[in-house]
């Protein structure tokens, strides 16, 4: 095993001695992300600042066969960037790579690097009139970089453009394991610029988003911008049953298209298991068309029963998305399970196993039901939270137990992490899509260095 000194001094050589540590009190604070997985920590931590240097650092990884892990914003849910091996390992902090690198008003869009936050970019653009109009609710800490590579998407635009990658993306910036920069898109054609997703051949940028960092690592990316929102406004609506909320989402959907909202939240309450509540966030671009969409909206409500209700709560959440959501944490440590995209009709199995599995079997209270619409289908969830260490245990073994019953139907998962995350119960499905997922990692990456047993446990590698 190479000793640890001698990492750091190979290290030391591509960036500096002011951004590379092997000491555990700076060490400590990368071992958690957001998820109730287990302290994890590398035994160095280092701070890229240029392509080069990400290249620097995954030639003595490759050289020295040493695991190499990429932290952007520290957000996942799902024990996605912690080492997932005993022994020496290496973390990427990226947060040093974090400028809007450029904004193209003529072609509508904006390159920046991985690290930029969608706070950042959102602040820029409004400058100059435009948007990217935001889908990622996490505040100053949630980066671009890292939504895009885990196929992200939140509550905010979800029902009109749904995940990261689905269309927005143009192209990516990506260094391989091996060291080789790749551009995707029109990128790829040196000549032509970055305004095209598509370019010879296939879709490569496909390839990466949503892999979580094992085939490479994304240094800049470019995306779709668009005028900022003229008008916009804020509802709530509680409906009556579950059966008319699926007839709502199937109405934006399919009558309007996805026009209709940005953003269409429903939340459920443990307390109260049968009272469907509702954020809607409208926009347009014209007095005329919002005025039809928000009618057309309430007339549906009404129709099946709802009763729209005070905007503020809707306006408070809407309103806190990029500007940070500092009061999260207030009742303890938040914990995703039982989650993943759906068809709109098959929100009520999962709800179904949150009601009986959750609430009703296991006696657990303290789990709410969520989602949003997204173009043709729902991203659902359940959510709960914890705050005492002994709570650990019991809540992992629930939620695992969710999760298995959960994966077991319609539902595509939604971020597979670590051995602490959805990687288990990924890897027992042997597929010919995991099949040519671990064919496409032994080939881009031959000693297995980048994110070694994230996504691809080491015994299946």
């Amino acid at each position: 095993m190479v000793d640890v000194k001698k990492i750091t001094q190979l290290l030391t050589n591509v960036v500096g001695s002011e951004r590379i540590t092997d000491k555990d009190f700076d060490i400590i604070p990368y071992s958690r992300d957001l998820s109730p997985a287990k302290q994890k920590m590398p035994t160095h931590v280092v701070m890229p600042e240029t392509r080069e240097e990400i290249q620097g650092i995954l030639k003595v990884a490759n050289d020295i066969d040493v695991p190499v892990y990429v932290r952007g914003g520290g957000t996942s849910h799902w024990d996605a960037f912690l080492p997932q091996v005993s022994g020496p390992s290496i973390m990427l902090d990226l947060g040093r790579m974090n400028k809007v690198l450029d904004i193209n008003e003529r072609d509508l869009v904006a390159t920046v690097q991985t690290n930029c936050t969608w706070a950042k970019l959102d602040q820029e653009l409004r400058e100059k009139g435009l948007t990217y109009l935001c889908s990622e609710a996490g505040g100053p800490a949630m980066t671009i970089g890292g939504s895009v590579m885990k196929a992200g998407g939140g509550p905010h635009s979800t029902a009109k453009f749904g995940f990261h990658g689905n269309q927005d993306v143009i192209t990516l910036e990506m260094v391989l394991p091996n060291g080789d920069v790749v551009e995707t898109g029109s990128a790829a054609w040196p000549s032509a610029g970055k305004f095209e997703r598509q370019c010879l051949g296939p879709d490569l940028a496909g390839m990466f988003i949503g892999a979580e960092g094992i085939l490479g690592i994304c240094t800049e990316l470019s995306l779709r911008i668009r005028p900022a929102v003229d008008i916009s406004e804020r509802l709530t609506a509680t409906l009556p049953t579950l059966d008319d909320v699926i007839e709502f989402g199937h109405y934006i959907n399919r009558h309007v298209g996805d026009e209709f909202l940005q953003g269409i939240y429903l939340w459920v309450d443990p307390t109260a298991p049968d009272v469907f509540f509702l954020m809607m966030d409208i926009f347009g671009y014209e007095e005329e068309i919002f005025a039809h969409r928000k009618k057309r909206i309430v007339d549906k409500i009404e129709h099946l029963g709802g009763e729209i209700g005070d905007r503020a709560p809707a306006d408070d959440y809407y309103g806190r998305i990029l500007t940070g959501l500092t009061d999260l944490f207030k009742t303890g440590v938040w914990h995703f399970f039982g989650s993943g995209s759906l068809r709109i009709d098959d929100i009520s199995f999962l709800y179904k196993v949150w009601k009986e599995e959750v609430i009703e079997k296991r006696g657990y209270t303290k789990a709410g039901f969520g989602g949003q619409v997204l173009p043709r289908r729902w991203l659902a969830f359940m959510v709960t939270n914890y705050k005492e260490p002994e709570e650990w245990d019991e809540l992992v073994k629930m939620c695992d137990e969710i999760d298995e019953i959960v994966l077991n139907g319609p539902v595509v998962p939604y971020g597979i992490g670590g051995r602490d995350g959805l990687r288990q119960f990924f890897a027992a499905r042997d597929t010919g899509y995991y099949r040519l997922l671990k064919t496409l990692k032994r080939t881009l990456d031959p000693k297995n260095i980048l994110q070694r047993g994230i996504f691809i446990p080491e015994e299946d590698f």
